[in-house]
């Protein structure tokens, strides 16, 4: 009797032993699971390419395909895009007289060197934006909702930020760029981006 009472002890004990092995095991298989689920995301947040308009510079064609935001052709379409829309509303909504004058400045001077990188980008098929990346938009969208009586601070305002970038952005393709037309376009426009910002520091200084 006490030999089949132990033995019964004895099964009980493993049954109870492989439940919980089996319980933790289940867990943890659990756990591994969420851990490559969230590897997963983090891995596609961090590698996932944008994702936007591009328009082919040589065809006109428009389409939706990942582009490159840190390259140096659209990023520096994606900011002469800026300073054309962002200065077309200046026009429309400034008050200062210098601020309008200076606009009008932007929206020249950029839309020259925006069709001078798009007629580079359609020699080497290389796909440009064909509207601002996500940075500059959100910079128009805040100027186009601006009040009138702030819009010219805000206005020079971004414009000194925009331009202390784009000499920046300049500055490193001049140095270093591997490709000779595009390092000599950088080198050529660089001069006249920092009369910009310049300027830019110099009106927005006279705005109250």
């Amino acid at each position: 009797m006490k030999k089949l009472t132990t033995s019964i002890l004895v099964v009980v004990a493993l049954i109870s032993g492989y439940g919980c092995s089996s319980s933790e095991n289940v867990q943890s298989g659990a756990d591994a699971a969420a851990d490559t689920a969230t590897s997963t995301d983090n891995a596609g947040t961090t590698a996932g390419a944008t994702s936007t308009a591009a328009t082919d510079a040589t065809t006109g064609t428009t389409s939706t395909q990942a582009l490159d935001s840190a390259s140096f052709p659209v990023m520096a379409a994606s900011s002469d895009m800026f300073e054309v829309l962002s200065s077309t509303t200046a026009q429309e909504k400034a008050v200062n007289a210098d601020v309008k004058m200076f606009a009008q400045h932007m929206i020249t001077d950029h839309t020259k060197t925006s069709t001078e990188m798009k007629a580079m980008a359609g020699r080497k098929n290389i796909m440009l934006p064909a509207a601002p990346l996500a940075m500059h938009q959100r910079r128009i969208q805040a100027l186009s909702t601006e009040d009138a009586k702030d819009f010219d601070k805000a206005y020079m305002t971004a414009q000194v930020v925009a331009h202390r970038e784009a000499v920046s952005l300049f500055e490193s393709a001049a140095n270093t760029n591997p490709d000779p037309e595009l390092k000599a376009f950088a080198q050529k426009t660089l001069p006249a981006l920092k009369m910009h910002l310049d300027m830019a520091q110099k009106t927005r200084d006279k705005v109250k």
